[in-house]
C-alpha cells in the first residue's frame, strides 16, 4: 500500500511540510532567486523534488513546490491525497543570462499552443499515456489518465516579465477501472528573472469553493509577491 500510494501520486503531486510561510531563496543557475510563500500552501521537501525531477524532461528542474498541508498529513499517514491545489516552480538547466528575445519566443510559443488547442489536447494524452504505462509497471496497477477536453482563457498577465493564462481541463483517471471525473484550473505564467526564466504552474481541482476567479486571484496574489522579494 505504501509503495502504491508514492509511486501512483508521485508524478501528480508534491508533499512537504518545510519552511511553511516563509520566503524561500533558491539558487537558479547561480542566481538567488527568492520565492514567496503560498496561501493555505506549504513548500515541498528538498528530497522529494529531487524524486519528481528524474521524470523531468531533459534540460529541466523543479526548483521548489508546493502542496497543501492536508494532502501532506494523509499522505504521511499512508492515505490517499486529494491533491485538490499544488504548484510547481520549473526552471531550464544551463539558462544563464537568457536574452529578452528567447523569453518573448517562449511566450509565443504558449501563444500558439492555446490556439492550436485540439493539436496540445492530442500530444497531452500521448504524454499521458507514456507516464500512466510507467507509474502502472511500477506500481502494479492498471492507472489510465486522459484529458477529454480543454478550455483556454485569455492571458490576465502579459507584459515586458511576466506572460500568464489559464485553462480549464475536463479530466478522467482510471485506477483498476474505477473511474473519477473532475475539472481542474491550470494556470502557467512564464518569468524573466535576473537573465533567468521560470515556468511556474498553479494547478486547482474545480469544487464549491475553488472556481476560476479564485483561483486566478491567488495566482495574482502570487505573482505580486513574488516581485516585491525580486
Amino acid at each position: 500500500m505504501k509503495k502504491l500510494l508514492l509511486l501512483l501520486f508521485v508524478y501528480l503531486s508534491f508533499t512537504g511540510i518545510a519552511n511553511a510561510g516563509s520566503t524561500k531563496v533558491v539558487n537558479v543557475d547561480g542566481v538567488n532567486i527568492s520565492f514567496p510563500p503560498i496561501d493555505s500552501l506549504t513548500q515541498a521537501q528538498d528530497e522529494l523534488v529531487g524524486l519528481l525531477n528524474q521524470m523531468q524532461p531533459t534540460g529541466s528542474e523543479i526548483a521548489i513546490a508546493y502542496i497543501t498541508p492536508e494532502d501532506f498529513d494523509r499522505f504521511k499517514n499512508y492515505e490517499e491525497p486529494n491533491f485538490v491545489r499544488f504548484v510547481q516552480v520549473i526552471t531550464t538547466l544551463d539558462g544563464k543570462n537568457l536574452a529578452y528575445s528567447h523569453f518573448k519566443e517562449r511566450v509565443n510559443r504558449n501563444k500558439k499552443d492555446f490556439k492550436e488547442i485540439e493539436k496540445t489536447l492530442s500530444e497531452l494524452n500521448k504524454l499521458l499515456v507514456t507516464q500512466d504505462a510507467y507509474i502502472s509497471s511500477l506500481a502494479d496497477v492498471d492507472l489510465k489518465n486522459t484529458v477529454n477536453g480543454m478550455i483556454p482563457f485569455p492571458a490576465f498577465i502579459d507584459n515586458r516579465n511576466t506572460f500568464a493564462s489559464s485553462t480549464l481541463l475536463a479530466r478522467e483517471q482510471s485506477i483498476n477501472g474505477k473511474t473519477i471525473r473532475t475539472g481542474r484550473i491550470i494556470s502557467t505564467i512564464l518569468i524573466l528573472v535576473n537573465k533567468r526564466i521560470l515556468n511556474v504552474a498553479f494547478y486547482s481541482t474545480v469544487s464549491n469553493e475553488i472556481g476560476m476567479p479564485l483561483h486566478d486571484r491567488q495566482v495574482k496574489e502570487w505573482i505580486q509577491s513574488f516581485w516585491k522579494v525580486n
